[in-house]
């Protein structure tokens, strides 16, 4: 149900802002280009196409376009040339493109250009209706801020207090915003925040509604401000954030505040007409005194929230949480840089068939390799690439690098498949157009699936495993037995392999307790028919206990090293 709502909702409101915004369409397919043309006239204001990228760039430099809409095959000019045409005209053009050929090449050209999205053929409207909103929300937020700023300019001959005054105070709640407290940061040496962000905010609001979140916000504000006193003033910073402020270092009064606020509103609920509603906040209070302190308060609820909603926490100068935020973001870039720059480079590690004494296949390993030959290792740069959003477009470089270089040999390959790809639901079309590209057969590739993928019941995840089985692809549970193992998942899944976690493998030459465990796993594997590979093998005690367990495959540094080449 709640589901249902969430689209009807993004429909509306992308109808309700579409209406004042206007579309260039380039498509050179006619079916297509008329059919697409129907869907974006539901919601946006104007929609003008072209058919050809050339046509397209005519229309961009007679008429002014809010957002342009670009299929990438196209005569005459394609959609990439048409893009950094109009990037050359308005730098800060707001440009998606359409391809149904899904090519890296394109992935990384579009990114250097600073196109805002992809819509892949065939076209999912409803994941082409989140892009779409996405898309306008920020142009109308853009244009309203500039509508904003050019109204208080047209305001400063009449009434300099009054334009200041809107300028420094929230519309909906009075409160002063962002920008006077920032003013009011600047001017006291010593502050201390208290910033309260409202638990699950986001459900009011998708459930009931803005207009009733808007006044859910606006009861929240009536009851905070009965907490401001000689000591601390009230502000809004943004959406559900609420900051008071004393321009002093009172940290034993800021606790005190929090801890009240707690207590009254776990006692008593918001309510408006109809609705009551039970309303908590993750608190975080900080007297660091920094220059950035909202920024160090913010990182102070992330932080806390790690540990549970509806608490309060005090900012810790320098805590592993900080440090972690600030890697990240450092990596992020860095990886970034990498990636544009084509230092993605692929190792092979050997997997021994036991019973046979040969190596059976290898497993595709990802590095990155920086200008400095500093090699970079997955636990270093996995995470920022899945913060970032480009967790999807690493996996089909990972799987285009393979295909290339195994495609003139004959051995099989495992590849890594993370939850952000059965996600973004691509795998089925892009392995199989990639096999037949570079003349793969499905069964020489075997796919690696975390444990915790296996475990999620969303139809589209477990469709796109039976899918890809169906094709012939081999699927493979690494890390089993990490998590909460599902024996009877294995049944629905019909799996080719299991892989053991390693951390039952490397002392499993001495530990009782992973020896249990390995026998059961290796006993239910073999009864439902699936293979077993024995990962982190380090020595020849655990490689002679894991052949006493009849385990099928062996993997690890005592089998081989990962190689940058491999001579077959």
């Amino acid at each position: 149900m709640l589901r249902v709502k969430l689209k009807v909702n993004n429909a509306l409101e992308l109808k309700r802002i579409g209406q004042n915004l206007s579309i260039l369409y380039a498509e050179d397919n006619d079916f297509l280009r008329k059919a697409f043309q129907g869907y974006l006239q539901k919601f946006f204001q104007r929609v003008e196409v072209s058919s050809d990228g050339l046509d397209a760039l005519e229309a961009y430099k007679h008429s002014e376009y809010d957002i342009v809409i670009t299929d990438i095959r196209m005569p005459q000019m394609n959609g990439l040339e048409l893009a950094q045409e109009i990037k050359k005209i308005n730098e800060f053009q707001h440009i998606i493109i359409v391809s149904g050929d899904k090519d890296i090449t394109s992935y990384s050209e579009a990114i250097k250009i600073g196109v805002d999205g992809y819509i892949l053929k065939p076209i999912d409207y409803e994941q082409t209706q989140s892009l779409l909103l996405k898309t306008a929300m920020y142009i109308n937020n853009t244009k309203e801020n500039e509508e904003y700023k050019i109204h208080l300019e047209e305001l400063v001959a009449k009434s300099t207090q009054e334009i200041k005054e809107n300028y420094i105070r929230d519309q909906l709640t009075t409160l002063h915003n962002k920008v006077h407290l920032q003013e009011q940061l600047k001017q006291h040496t010593e502050n201390t925040l208290v910033l309260l962000n409202i638990d699950n905010f986001s459900i009011i609001n998708y459930n009931f509604g803005f207009s009733v979140g808007d006044k859910i916000l606006q009861e929240v504000v009536a009851v905070l401000k009965k907490f401001q006193n000689e000591l601390f003033t009230l502000y809004r910073l943004q959406g559900d954030e609420f900051i008071f402020l004393a321009t002093s270092l009172s940290l034993s009064d800021a606790k005190k505040l929090a801890k009240e606020i707690k207590r009254y509103f776990s006692k008593s609920q918001i309510i408006f007409e109809q609705i009551s509603l039970n309303i908590s906040f993750t608190i975080a209070i900080d007297s660091s005194n920094k220059r950035d302190i909202l920024r160090t308060s913010s990182l102070t609820v992330q932080e806390i929230r790690q540990i549970g909603k509806n608490s309060i926490g005090v900012y810790r100068p320098n805590s592993e949480f900080e440090m972690l935020q600030q890697n990240n973001l450092f990596w992020i870039e860095k990886i970034k840089k990498c990636l544009n720059d084509g230092q993605l480079t692929i190792y092979f590690q050997a997997i021994k068939n036991i019973k046979t004494q040969q190596i059976q296949k290898y497993e595709v390993l990802a590095r990155i390799l920086t200008e400095d030959n500093e090699i970079i290792m997955p636990n270093v740069f996995l995470k920022p690439l899945a913060i970032s959003g480009m967790l999807t477009i690493f996996t089909k470089m990972i799987i285009e690098k393979a295909f290339e270089f195994i495609s003139n040999k004959d051995i099989m390959i495992t590849i890594n498949i993370t939850g952000e790809d059965f996600k973004e639901n691509y795998l089925v079309d892009f392995l199989e157009r990639k096999s037949k590209e570079y003349n793969i057969k499905p069964s020489r590739v075997v796919l690696e699936i975390l444990e915790s993928v296996s475990m999620i019941s969303e139809e589209t995840v477990l469709l796109q495993l039976k899918e890809l089985k169906a094709l012939g692809y081999k699927l493979a549970i690494d890390d089993f037995g990490a998590e909460n193992s599902n024996f009877s998942r294995l049944l629905t899944l019909k799996v080719d392999f299991i892989k053991i976690d390693g951390s039952f493998i490397k002392n499993l030459d001495h530990d009782k307790n992973s020896q249990e465990i390995v026998k059961a796993i290796v006993l239910f594997s073999h009864n439902i028919g699936c293979q077993v590979i024995a990962e982190f093998v380090h020595n020849q005690k655990v490689y002679e206990k894991i052949a006493d367990y009849n385990i099928d495959f062996a993997q690890g540094y005592y089998i081989s090293e990962p190689k940058a080449e491999l001579i077959i």
